[in-house]
């Protein structure tokens, strides 16, 4: 019997998917002598806790089987650890997923994490809480937290919600340290962190990241007016941003945002996260993670 293999499930992730995936697993795996378990989420923290109790198991592997929240969630538990975590990627956006080129064929993600090749990946550190693809404290913290809202969890419900940012977004006022050194100072449409290549639904604010080169990508641009921003999404959508003159683009080890405002919200991983404090301290952890990718 091969070694244990955890499966946590959010049953609610891709529109119905994450219900079904339990039965596809032990179909899958019972075929296999693969000695396995599988549990499956309640609330936004719960995969946090189920990976934290069933690490008193050992296991080999621990897969996270949803979208990037799912992911970050496990993830959190696992960084520093020998565990290696497996994706099934059946949410919305798939972010990490898609950097690490993980099959969006159920089964062909499932022979991966049999074939369990394993490649340690960078985290990055916002406060006390780890993320793996990128967080963002501007435009994109407002999308996702009007994406939150809305009932179309897809890239229409995505399209909206943007749309939706654009015409209501008031730029933030940060106080900005770069690697310890106080660089900028200004109100900001855009201000963002990545350690991943890839945002989701194919969209890419940092096209030259890289998931093991110990360091952050960091973007920051400052207020701009309508036709600017259209111009900024097209950009983005290129994924020329360096081409930008308002864009600035640059590699670094940490980042400090210190903010006049008692709260601010940022998205983590694609999710929305509201921080009480006014000082937001982001830096790099190099191969913090072991993860399962494709031969």
């Amino acid at each position: 019997m091969k070694n244990k293999i955890i499966f946590i499930i959010n049953p609610i992730a891709g529109k119905g998917k994450g219900r079904m995936i339990e039965t596809e697993i032990q179909h899958y795996f019972s075929q296999k002598n693969v000695e396995y378990e599988t549990f499956l989420t309640e609330s936004i923290g719960h995969a946090t806790e189920i990976t934290n109790q069933v690490l008193t198991k050992n296991p080999e592997i621990i897969v996270a089987c949803g979208g990037d929240g799912t992911i970050n969630e496990v993830a959190q538990a696992l960084v520093g650890s020998n565990v290696a975590l497996g994706i099934i990627p059946i949410g919305s956006g798939n972010g990490l997923a898609a950097n690490l080129h993980i099959p969006k064929s159920t089964e062909k993600a499932f022979e991966m994490i049999l074939n369990a090749k394993i490649n340690k990946i960078d985290a990055g550190k916002i406060n006390e809480k780890y993320f793996f693809s990128n967080m963002g404290l501007g435009i994109d913290a407002d999308v996702i937290n009007n994406y939150a809202q809305t009932k179309t969890r897809n890239f229409l419900g995505y399209v909206s919600a943007s749309t939706k940012a654009i015409f209501n977004f008031q730029p933030k006022k940060f106080s900005i340290e770069l690697d310890n050194e106080h660089i900028l100072d200004d109100d900001f449409y855009f201000v963002f962190c990545s350690n991943s290549n890839e945002a989701g639904y194919g969209i890419s604010f940092s096209p030259n990241a890289k998931l093991n080169d110990g360091k952050l990508d960091f973007l920051a641009v400052k207020k701009l007016n309508f036709i600017k921003q259209i111009q900024f999404s097209a950009c983005v959508l290129g994924k020329r941003i360096e081409k930008m003159n308002d864009a600035k683009v640059l590699q670094v080890n940490s980042v400090k945002f210190n903010s006049n405002q008692p709260k601010t919200i940022a998205q983590v991983d694609g999710e929305a996260v509201i921080f009480n404090q006014n000082s937001i301290e982001v830096s790099i952890v190099p191969n913090a993670l072991n993860v399962i990718v494709p031969n």
